[in-house]
C-alpha cells in the first residue's frame, strides 16, 4: 500500500481554494504575504492566505490544503502553543454543514487574541483534529474515494479588532460551501 500510495497521487483541494471568492455582494479581500515562517512551513502545500472585510468586520482567513504534506493540516492549538500562546478550551460555533471552534489566546500579561478554526472536506465542516486525521487516513487508504480532502480554515482578526463571530459566520457564506 506505502508504494502505491507514492505513485498515485491524490487529487489535491487546489480547486476548492481558487474558488473560493474573492468578493460578493457583502465582501472583498486582498492577498496577503505569507510570512518567512510560513513560507518555509508550508513549502509543499497549496494555502490562500486573504483579508476579507465582511460588512464592518475585517479578518485574516487562511485556508490550508494539506494533500502534499498531511502534517501541514494539523490540531491549529500546536503552532499557537509554539508561538507563546495559551488557549482556552474554546466554544463550538454554528456552521453551515458542521461546527468551527472559537479559541481566546492569551500570551505574557496582557496579549488576548481570538481564532476560529474548522477542518471541511467539501461535506462536512467541525473542529476535530481527531476525526480530520481519520478522513484524511480513510482517504489514503481509498486512494481519494472516500471524499475531498480535508481543509484547514483559521479566522484571525485583523489587528487585534473585536469580531462578532457568529454574525461573520452567517454573512460571510461562502465559508459555509467550502
Amino acid at each position: 500500500m506505502t508504494i502505491l500510495w507514492e505513485f498515485i497521487p491524490l487529487e489535491s483541494a487546489r480547486a476548492r481554494l481558487e474558488a473560493f471568492p474573492e468578493s460578493g455582494v457583502d465582501f472583498m479581500s486582498r492577498e496577503v504575504d505569507l510570512t518567512e515562517t510560513e513560507k518555509s512551513i508550508f513549502c509543499k502545500v497549496d494555502i490562500l492566505k486573504r483579508v476579507y472585510q465582511v460588512g464592518g468586520q475585517r479578518v485574516v482567513t487562511q485556508i490550508v490544503d494539506g494533500t502534499r504534506d498531511r502534517h501541514a493540516v494539523h490540531d491549529p492549538k500546536h503552532c499557537f502553543r509554539g508561538a507563546g500562546w495559551n488557549s482556552d478550551r474554546g466554544i463550538d460555533l454554528p456552521l453551515g454543514g458542521g461546527l468551527a471552534r472559537q479559541l481566546t489566546l492569551k500570551r505574557n500579561q496582557d496579549e488576548v487574541a481570538e481564532v476560529v478554526y474548522w477542518f471541511t472536506d467539501g461535506k462536512t465542516r467541525h473542529a476535530t483534529p481527531l476525526r480530520c486525521w481519520w478522513q484524511t487516513s480513510l482517504r489514503r487508504m481509498t486512494f481519494g474515494r472516500s471524499g475531498g480532502e480535508p481543509l484547514l480554515v483559521i479566522l484571525q482578526p485583523l489587528t487585534g479588532e473585536t469580531i462578532d463571530w457568529p454574525k461573520l459566520i452567517s454573512d460571510f457564506t461562502a465559508l459555509s460551501e467550502l
